[in-house]
């Protein structure tokens, strides 16, 4: 198999004719279960691939459209036959836009979104800024955390723009961050890596919020936890399951219903 840089196996099969691609942005320690939670249950013939991002810093500047570029010109070029396409959350939207691109030079793949949302202002900032901020409440204030907080809403109720909004939200992360920083000693440096880490998520979803969701959706289903405000309604075929978002993808039983609906 030729390298990959941005797609990295994620589980023990060493299929790379056919694959699975999952589509999600990782990160080690976030509280959520991703495709290698899931990967483990699947019991799949296929191998597993999830795509990478760019490197911190390489994504500056980059659209929706750039981003389906690396990933799909990367996929093709393998020659690897997709016979799935998953997308977790916000990731859904390029799922099913990497899914369109794949047909133009395959049989379409069939499309698995799990909890599937819209990049928006209220999801970025309830899915994302106040989670980065209540990681740190362990080291921060009531106050300093109810005033992160508010300072988020404020920033969604005063910018219209998500890109704008969202480099809001890194300059506050940067400020709440820095208290929390010192107080555990972290290095300069390493301090610096975690705000451009949350930078880099920030571009990923203004990216994400520039794509539409394709007209087609024969071959989608999808996979819904409990109750997520911000979801996004597509009308596909849905299975829920009486499971928190941050599990969703660790369950044992959501693998089992998955792997009914792969061909």
């Amino acid at each position: 198999m030729a390298e990959l840089h941005s797609w990295h196996p994620i589980d023990e099969n060493s299929d790379d004719k056919e694959i699975i691609i999952t589509v999600d942005f990782t990160v080690t320690g976030r509280p959520e279960a991703g495709f290698a939670e899931l990967a483990k249950h699947l019991e799949t013939p296929y191998g597993i691939w999830e795509s990478l991002p760019p490197a911190v810093g390489d994504e500056t500047g980059m659209t929706g459209e750039d981003y389906l570029d690396r990933w799909t010109s990367e996929l093709r070029a393998s020659g690897a036959d997709v016979k799935a396409v998953f997308g977790y959350c916000a990731s859904s939207v390029f799922a099913l836009a990497i899914a369109e691109r794949v047909a133009t030079w395959q049989a379409k793949p069939r499309v698995v979104l799990f909890d599937p949302t819209a990049a928006t202002g209220f999801t970025v900032l309830h899915y994302g800024f106040f989670r980065v901020v209540d990681a740190l409440a362990a080291v921060l204030t009531e106050d300093e955390v109810r005033d992160a907080h508010a300072a988020g809403e404020a920033a969604q109720r005063t910018h219209d723009d998500l890109e704008t909004l969202t480099k809001e939200f890194v300059r506050l992360y940067r400020e709440v961050g820095s208290t929390a920083f010192e107080r555990v000693g972290l290095e300069a440096d390493r301090a610096d890596e975690l705000v451009e880490w949350f930078s880099s998520y920030m571009t990923y979803l203004v990216a994400a919020s520039q794509l539409t969701v394709a007209g087609d959706l024969d071959g989608v289903d999808v996979i819904r936890s409990a109750e997520l405000p911000g979801a996004l309604e597509i009308g596909a075929r849905e299975v829920r399951f009486d499971i928190d978002h941050s599990g969703l993808l660790s369950q044992p039983e959501v693998a089992q219903a998955v792997r009914g609906l792969l061909p």
